[in-house]
């Protein structure tokens, strides 16, 4: 009766057992990944230091932040593939992967030299307020985290292709082997290397460029050897249909930058680098609290994708009414974590940082609202309904810096936190409003495009 139980779990049409899958696999995935990642910390922080620690997770960022200047055509080839494979139009795949790749190359490649000669002129000391003496340090990790984040965009477009095939959970399998790589690495340099921020940015970037890179090659001539790139499947044609989505994604990932990705530096620079790792700190507490949540969020995109491109409405329906209730579930968690964070930093990270209970405490509601913001965001990139959405996180855009920066000066660290939940807060009630009109299929004007 019990394996009957569980059995019946993995009952339903074909895109409802995928999402199960992937979510079974995420979970243990995930919860190896948290681990390893936990472990990473108090050991990054005892190689440097809480003001190096700080400082490296603002470059981070800023590393990150160059992903999203691939203009879209990832989260384009996300959509189109998918709506290709439902179709098993295999040829048109090929051609999009190829295409897509060929497109980052073009994009990337000049990218990454151009940053590379521009960087010696930036006054980096100066942006994220930290001492002189870490000039040199910081300009070398800079030009590494830049080469390395350009080489990452490109080999990335493979986790567009694995989540068009509705496998996200092999991704978790790849971070899980990146990082348990960066820990043996970071292991290693406490012992043998003085702490340095560049040896620190090549043990946690490079590792994760191999495995992708790996994986591709494993992949490519197995399972998705019918996608696989080819020079000669490149179609100038395709260019266009892949930024028909993607320039709307490419606005979106702008903002994602400027609200998100900098958040570190505006901390630094309205405060220190200290509270950027005080809020790091507490981002990750509180980001547990909605592991089940991100992890089932994840292989949802294309899921969706691929119940609008078949028009089925009442699936769609169903698994958003569920979203609902784990997110609940969630803030109830995250509640619960707050009110224990102070004993659970201490079992942590020990004594090396004291982390603010406000910080905690607003941390919380920020990733509350903006998890309540994606619940209905990932159904609306599924379909293809884009254009609310990319208004609206341009007005979120050019609010977002003066405001950190008005309230900052008051508040400090606190000031940046407050912009980032009003923005969200109104992103997620307007996302609210849209996913409902157009799953009663009421959504006309602005709503449906």
């Amino acid at each position: 009766m019990t394996f009957q139980k569980y059995a019946g779990f993995f009952n339903g049409n074909s895109r409802t057992v995928a999402v199960k899958k992937n979510i079974l696999i995420s979970l243990l995935m995930k919860g190896v990944s948290i681990a390893v990642s936990f472990a990473l910390v108090p050991l990054t922080i005892g190689y440097v230091s809480p003001e190096l620690y700080g400082v490296w997770l603002t470059l981070s960022s800023i590393m990150t932040g160059l992903s999203f200047m691939d203009i879209g055509f990832s989260q384009g080839l996300k959509n189109k593939l998918t709506e290709t494979i439902a179709n098993n139009d295999w040829e048109r795949g090929k051609q999009l992967v190829s295409t897509t790749y060929f497109m980052m190359l073009l994009i990337f490649v000049p990218l990454c030299i151009i940053l590379e000669i521009l960087l010696p002129y930036v006054n980096w000391c100066s942006i994220l307020n930290i001492a002189p003496k870490y000039e040199a340090d910081i300009m070398l990790a800079m030009q590494v985290v830049v080469l390395l984040a350009c080489t990452q965009m490109i080999v990335n477009v493979f986790s567009s292709v694995v989540a068009a095939f509705q496998k996200v959970s092999l991704t978790d399998i790849f971070l899980v082997i990146g990082n348990i790589l960066s820990l043996v690495v970071i292991v290693i340099l406490t012992k043998c290397v003085p702490p340095s921020l560049v040896t620190l940015a090549c043990s946690v970037a490079i590792m994760p460029i191999v495995v992708t890179c790996v994986a591709s090659f494993i992949f490519y001539f197995g399972k998705f050897r019918s996608v696989a790139p080819n020079i000669f499947c490149v179609r100038k044609c395709l260019v266009a249909d892949l930024l028909g989505l993607g320039y709307k994604f490419f606005i979106i990932n702008v903002q994602v930058l400027v609200l998100y990705q900098s958040t570190n530096v505006l901390i630094s620079h309205v405060s220190s680098p200290l509270e950027v790792t005080n809020y790091n700190l507490a981002y990750r507490l509180m980001n547990f609290t909605m592991l089940g949540y991100t992890i089932i969020t994840n292989p949802l995109w294309p899921a969706y994708t691929d119940a609008y491109t078949r028009g089925d409405y009442d699936w769609m329906k169903s698994i958003r009414k569920k979203m609902q209730k784990i997110l609940l579930l969630s803030v109830g968690a995250s509640v619960l974590m707050v009110l224990a964070s102070k004993i659970l930093y201490l079992i942590w990270i020990g004594d090396n940082v004291d982390v603010p209970f406000m910080m905690t405490s607003m941390v919380a509601v920020y990733v509350s609202v903006y998890c309540w913001m994606t619940l209905n965001g990932t159904l609306i990139v599924g379909m293809g309904k884009l254009y609310l959405e990319t208004v609206m996180v341009v007005i979120g855009m050019l609010l977002h810096i003066p405001m950190s920066l008005l309230l900052g000066g008051y508040m400090g660290a606190y000031g940046v936190l407050i912009s980032l939940i009003i923005i969200n807060l109104f992103y997620a009630v307007l996302m609210d409003i849209q996913v409902g009109k157009l799953l009663n299929k009421t959504a006309t004007g602005l709503w449906n495009k």
